[in-house]
């Protein structure tokens, strides 16, 4: 007869088998999702200057995905320029597809750039364009982590 502890062992067994599979499936899912961030100047006004950002998510898996809303933040220099707000809404994205989010706008202060990076300014005015790292973090199925780090280049640069 089947002891109640070989029961409870071959029930932890298959829970770790489908606890496995999961987690598999996840990072998976992580290693396959896309995200490709745009950014551009929105404005400039005596306040600051208006960034737009704008995200589109794609899932190339055979399984629909639920993402957190992303929050991004540029980073020049090793130093956080600017960040989006926090929002706590998910978002589904079908199997082979992609969503475009609505566009996040981030103002950065003219004074705030100016004693947070002041290279930032040096650069503009030697180049014309200006060269931020921007991160974009989120939650896959409430529980895997995704970042994605691009380098973004704002503005065209000088006319030779």
């Amino acid at each position: 007869m089947i002891g109640t502890k070989h029961i409870l062992f071959g029930a932890g067994a298959v829970a770790a088998l489908f606890g496995a599979s999961y987690l598999l499936k996840l990072n998976r899912l992580s290693n396959e999702l896309e995200s490709v961030t745009k950014i551009s100047i929105h404005k400039v006004s005596l306040d600051g200057i208006d960034l737009r950002i704008d995200v589109t998510l794609k899932n190339p898996s055979g399984g629909s995905v639920k993402v957190k809303h992303p929050f991004v933040k540029m980073i020049y220099g090793g130093v956080t320029v600017a960040s989006s707000q926090i929002r706590d809404v998910n978002i589904t994205i079908p199997k082979y597809s992609e969503v475009n989010l609505e566009p996040v706008m981030i103002n950065i202060g003219f004074m705030n750039l100016a004693t947070t990076v002041p290279g930032l300014f040096k650069e503009y005015r030697n180049t014309g364009k200006l060269s931020i790292t921007v991160k974009t973090i989120t939650t896959i199925n409430d529980s895997l982590p995704y970042t994605k780090t691009d380098n973004i280049s704002l503005g065209g640069g000088k006319e030779a």
